[in-house]
């Protein structure tokens, strides 16, 4: 007779504030003492979507809605839990700069760290932040490069073509204001996103940055780029 196993099912939250993700500090077993993506069971009566906002809030005190929430895959790969077979849907959301989190249930402490470098996760979790990255859904980080606009992405080499003339507004409502070079290569790399020009900007600013965000592929700094 074949033995039936227990599946557990489970949501997982990639939240991002600018450049960083928000981590719990795990203070139980298994992976006592690393950073974990806020998460937790899938209770009776609950969709995957309604337990991530729960637990988003129960650990780290940040609320959104699950309209807000943007599905990045499900992860049930038979070994990433040691407890046993866990089967999670992760999802990706985007909060206001000024957010700030608490150490609430389950958490011992919480922790924003840097999207590209927050060192080892507990579980799979390294697995779901690669996939978020990569998501159409992100948004694309903004420069820390006081001398570049703030659309101009961290690992694009290319100079900014003017000063700030259109923000672009992506659709959870993040705005970040660009060169129209810059603001293009974000436009193209976002769903639903939308400009306004700048008090001040050129004549035909957004039209200009429209047009050629069209003839752009999505995350065209990710391959090499001429100058």
């Amino acid at each position: 007779m074949t033995e039936i196993e227990t599946i557990r099912y489970t949501a997982d939250v990639v939240c991002l504030r600018g450049n960083d993700v928000l981590a719990i500090e795990r203070g139980w077993a298994p992976y006592q003492g690393m950073f974990a993506l806020p998460g937790g069971h899938v209770d009776a009566g609950e969709t995957s979507r309604t337990a991530a906002v729960r637990e988003l809030l129960e650990e780290t005190g940040v609320r959104v809605s699950e309209d807000e929430l943007t599905l990045i895959g499900v992860f049930d790969r038979p070994d990433r839990d040691p407890r046993g077979r866990y089967v999670s849907a992760a999802y990706l959301v985007t909060v206001p700069d000024h957010t700030t989190a608490r150490a609430g249930d389950d958490a011992v402490a919480v922790r924003w760290l840097p999207l590209n470098a927050p060192g080892p996760l507990a579980f799979d979790h390294d697995a779901i932040l690669h996939a978020a990255r990569h998501h159409p859904a992100r948004p694309v980080m903004v420069a820390t490069d006081p001398g570049r606009c703030p659309a101009a992405h961290p690992s694009d080499p290319s100079p900014c073509t003017g000063p700030a003339a259109v923000t672009v507004v992506d659709q959870h409502g993040t705005r970040a204001e660009g060169c129209e070079h810059h603001a293009a290569r974000m436009l193209a790399s976002l769903t639903g996103a939308h400009l306004h020009a700048l008090p001040g900007a050129p004549d035909g600013a957004t039209t200009r940055t429209a047009t050629a965000a069209a003839s752009l592929p999505p995350y065209a700094w990710r391959r090499p780029i001429n100058r």
